[in-house]
């Protein structure tokens, strides 16, 4: 079929030979393109063109106005705003910072630029409607049913009277003189938005036009506002003017059809009704429609597809394009069209691999880029900075930053290395900002502005060499609205010096509110801001948005996102006019919108030979999302016999294959290294044999393989770390009395001071492990805070304890390097067990070796053979602790009188009054380990030979509870 603007091309150059005079106005620019490349296809010689204008530009040629953008309206309405609607008479409104006012200022600014579009007598909406009997006095002009709409709203409004109504009429009662101050401050210095202008435009119309009017042709308009159609209507009647409407007789003539709403009432209008031909094109019917055998031409092939989630879309709309590109369809007269901006990547992504020319005419979203997760994290990296130190969260995102990484990788990733390693949670500037230029200006505290700061980053990483050309267009977009900003908005982000009578922390607290205010309002800018593509508009596949299609015609198309809330799209903005009163006063609602998104649908549809048409097949969470309405309308409505394909992944859950190693020699050799042990570490330790009694997959995983947890920054302190702040703590306490005595002897006395000792012990191990300058105050907050007080009372009850328990005397300390030869009846023949006892004391006869536990380990347990069963209900912590018991009477063997006493120091038995020290086995107290320890030897003899076993395999536990916070859940899928 013919495009729309090749029957315009040809009908304006049939009736108009020379064109130097004429004005064709389009709906937007790409339709000028195409008619441009259509009229030049029929010139068989050079001629002028004609003046091709967009309907936003043919106002824009009639008035001396210049439109501002809209962060710089926004701007000048706030100033009008405080000056006009927060004055003495405003009941205690209070003024409000302008990133908070942007939001519903551009809400405000919308409903101003409809009101204008539309031409509606702006006094009269905006009159105080609180008096109800106004309705039926100054409201006389509306119809019966406008004016019960009113009542309605209004009504119901008064019925439930409150402070927020009252502070909503206050702001209603003003919104006329702010229209008026804004509209003014606007006019003095020669600016508008786009409604005040066209407003003006055709308040002026017939003393600007008269004397200047020419031959001007109005092309493929549908949805009109009150101001385009009286400029148009105005044309018309002064004999200057054309008509051409891109309309099919489908929904036209068909009052069901929301479609035609507005051609019908411009078709009923005693001046645009003459405009519309007397034989409406029908390319849409006759499509639609079954055609005898013999009448194939002008028949349709619409096939339609569904996918479970919008990627899914992209590929199999990949797939079938190539398939249709293979057949021989023309890549140029195909088009893409994208309701959801957000596959735009996708398409392009699946595409990019057989299209060789591919023109996109839609915006890129400049939220969607890497420099906008740049910008949020170097705002953020400030708004929680301490001093001159910087969180590790924020650090840690920057140096793995693809730009900060483009810089110098080298140095990124051993800073991010150190840095875990060192459990390093706030780190300080004079690290990160000693190795790279960028790095010495990501890393700086704020002298000047936020927005200097930003933009002296950006460049230098424009600058780098191993930055693409595509983030460099990123890159540049970024600058132009940061440097828009500060030309609208001046020095409210500048960081305000210190003066004698603010504090740091006053100063602190201001340039905080500094960056949020900033952050708020840039991440509301960035919702709107495009980056736009550029190309050859008239060679290659098409990718277009759906506003972009208006007038165009191809013969292959295919739409994808035909779903509720992207095509059409979710309904209605935000306004200050609710619905009641929008659609007395003739303004759009949502009712409007639909019709408007019908149209462009069906109008995709009139010329289009080829349909492709995609849907998702899933709603989301809330049940939204179904498929489009207006694809259930062709589906129902039209005769033809249309294709349907699902593609679907039919659930098919895996079976669970339970994983099993098996031991060979080199798994062998594995084993005799762990027990061989290494520099740093020698032999099997008890935890590690605790872990292959649990599960011997996960003994597997983590001490043979190696696999262990990605390194992360723990600033969240879970209870292994606060036991292992205890353990540091204690340690350090009676390492230092040791050193001060010279002997391990404790004596009463030595707990004098034993309080403020260990408080300073604790700020000192916080110091240490998390790398925090020395010699300065810790500052405790939040769950540090929670730390310090839950060891600092472990400790304090400690210390109690062994004051009642004195005088005796500390054998060990955090004891390694205690060495256990277990013989084993297999190879290699024997097994070097290993482990590190946190306390071993003396008193009398009687030796405690000492465990200290955060949790709530249990004391008790029923016989030596329980420690050994696999089974979750075992005390791991008693067969740890024995385990010590043993190594200790191996490598320190006491006299036989002694008597060992294994036993857990925890919140179990910590704080009771009656605190007994040591195990219970069956009911009765442990009084001597000994008598334990050879069906204990032959126990752990028994385990090692298990564990050389080349038989037995590394196998999964059948217990699922020990599974419940395994880190290898999703290695064995349990």
């Amino acid at each position: 079929m013919k495009p729309f603007l090749a029957e315009l091309a040809q009908l304006i150059y049939e009736k108009h030979r020379t064109f130097d005079k004429l004005t064709i106005v389009f709906p937007n620019r790409r339709a000028i393109i195409y008619f441009r490349k259509y009229l030049s296809s029929l010139l068989n010689k050079p001629a002028f063109a004609p003046r091709l204008l967009t309907i936003e530009d043919y106002f824009q040629s009639l008035s001396d106005l210049r439109i501002a953008d809209k962060l710089e309206l926004v701007f000048r309405l706030y100033k009008v705003y405080n000056n006009i609607v927060l004055d003495d008479t405003s009941k205690g409104l209070k003024s409000e910072p302008f990133h908070q006012f942007y939001f519903w200022g551009e809400m405000l600014l919308r409903d101003f630029e409809e009101i204008d579009k539309y031409m509606v007598d702006t006094r009269q909406l905006f009159k105080d409607l609180r008096y109800q009997k106004e309705l039926d006095t100054t409201f006389d002009y509306l119809t019966p049913e406008q004016r019960e709409f009113l009542k309605n709203f209004w009504g119901t409004f008064d019925q439930h009277p409150s402070d927020n109504k009252d502070k909503f009429l206050n702001i209603w009662t003003r919104l006329y003189p702010l229209y008026e101050a804004f509209k003014g401050d606007l006019l003095s210095d020669n600016l508008a938005y786009e409604g005040l202008l066209q407003r003006r435009v055709v308040e002026g119309m017939a003393s600007t036009l008269k004397s200047h009017l020419s031959p001007t042709v109005f092309a493929g308009f549908n949805a009109l506002t009150k101001a385009e159609e009286t400029l148009i209507r105005y044309h018309l009647e002064q004999g200057q003017a054309e008509v051409h409407w891109d309309v099919d007789e489908y929904y036209l003539n068909n009052n069901q059809q929301e479609a035609g709403k507005f051609f019908r009432e411009y078709q009923s209008d005693p001046v645009l009704g003459k405009s519309f031909p007397v034989d409406v094109p029908s390319n849409l019917a006759k499509g639609l429609r079954e055609f005898d055998d013999t009448e194939m031409i002008g028949r349709k092939s619409i096939r339609i597809f569904g996918a479970a989630n919008p990627v899914g879309q992209t590929k199999l709309m990949s797939q079938v394009l190539e398939e249709e590109l293979r057949k021989g369809i023309d890549p140029e007269n195909t088009i893409i069209v994208l309701p959801d901006e957000n596959l735009l990547l996708p398409v392009l992504h699946s595409v990019s691999g057989y299209v060789e020319k591919l023109n996109v005419t839609m915006g890129f979203p400049i939220g969607a880029t890497p420099v906008f997760n740049l910008i949020e994290i170097l705002v953020e990296l400030q708004l929680h900075r301490k001093g001159s130190d910087f969180n590790h969260k924020h650090v840690l995102a920057l140096l793995g930053h693809p730009y900060v990484i483009a810089d110098d990788a080298g140095v990124a990733n051993s800073k991010r290395k150190e840095i875990l390693g060192r459990n390093w949670v706030h780190i300080p500037m004079g690290y990160l900002a000693s190795e790279t230029h960028l790095h010495r200006l990501i890393f700086d505290t704020l002298d000047i502005s936020i927005l200097v700061y930003l933009r002296n980053i950006i460049t230098a990483i424009a600058n780098l060499k191993s930055v693409n050309d595509f983030d460099r267009e990123y890159l540049f977009y970024f600058l132009k609205l940061l440097n828009r900003i500060e030309a609208i908005t001046g020095n409210a982000f500048q960081m305000i010096l210190p003066n004698r009578e603010s504090t740091i922390r006053q100063h602190a607290q201001s340039i905080n509110t500094s960056l949020k205010a900033f952050l708020r309002l840039f991440r509301q800018l960035v919702q709107t801001f495009r980056i736009p593509f550029s190309g050859e508009p008239l060679k290659g596949l098409q990718v277009m948005g759906v506003l972009e299609t208006r007038n165009l015609d191809f013969k292959n198309l295919f739409v994808l996102s035909l779903n509720e809330g992207s095509f059409p799209s979710i309904g209605g903005k935000s306004s200050y006019i609710p619905f009641s009163i929008r659609k007395a006063y003739g303004l759009p609602t949502s009712e409007h919108q639909d019709a408007m998104y019908a149209y462009l649908f069906y109008r995709m549809l009139q010329r289009s030979e080829n349909i492709f048409l995609f849907y998702n097949t899933e709603t989301d969470v809330l049940g939204q999302g179904e498929s489009s309405r207006y694809l259930k309308q062709i589906m129902f409505e039209s005769r033809l016999a249309m294709e349907r394909n699902v593609l679907h992944d039919p659930i098919q859950p895996s079976v669970v294959i339970p994983v099993s190693i098996t031991k060979n020699s080199s798994t062998i050799d594995a084993l005799i290294k762990l027990s061989e042990g290494n520099g740093k570490f020698r032999g099997i330790s008890p935890s590690a044999l605790n872990t292959y009694i649990d599960c011997r997959l996960r003994f597997y995983l983590r001490h043979v393989a190696k696999i262990k947890e990605p390194d992360e920054v723990e600033e969240d302190l879970d209870a292994r770390v606060l036991g292992n702040f205890l353990h540091t703590v204690m340690e350090k306490f009676y390492r230092l009395l040791k050193q001060s005595k010279q002997h391990g002897q404790v004596e009463l006395k030595d707990f004098n001071s034993a309080v403020d000792i260990v408080d300073g012990l604790i700020d000192q191990v916080f110091i240490e492990s998390y790398h925090l300058e020395p010699g300065k105050p810790v500052e405790y907050e939040g769950q540090r805070l929670v730390v310090r007080e839950v060891v600092k009372r472990f400790a304090h009850r400690i210390l109690e304890m062994d004051k009642h328990y004195a005088p005796f005397e500390i054998e060990l300390l955090e004891q390694g390097g205690l060495d256990y030869h277990a013989a084993i009846d297999r190879y290699p023949g024997s097994v070097l067990v290993s482990g590190k006892i946190d306390r071993v004391d003396r008193k009398g006869d009687l030796i405690r070796v000492i465990d200290y536990k955060t949790g709530r380990d249990k004391l008790d347990f029923e016989s030596v053979a329980s420690l050994f069963k696999r089974d979750s209900k075992r005390n791991k912590a008693a067969f740890q602790t024995l385990l010590y018991a043993l190594l200790y009477r191996v490598n320190k063997p006491p006299a036989s009188s002694f008597k060992v006493v294994p036993g857990l120091i925890n919140r179990m038995n910590l704080f009771d009054n009656d605190f007994r020290f040591g195990f219970k086995i069956g009911k009765d107290f442990l009084q001597d380990v000994e008598p334990l320890l050879p069906e204990f030897r032959d126990h752990l003899k028994i385990l090692l030979e298990e564990l050389f076993d080349p038989a037995t395999p590394f196998d999964q536990t059948t217990d699922l509870e020990v599974c419940k916070f395994c880190s290898y859940q999703r290695i064995c899928y349990r």
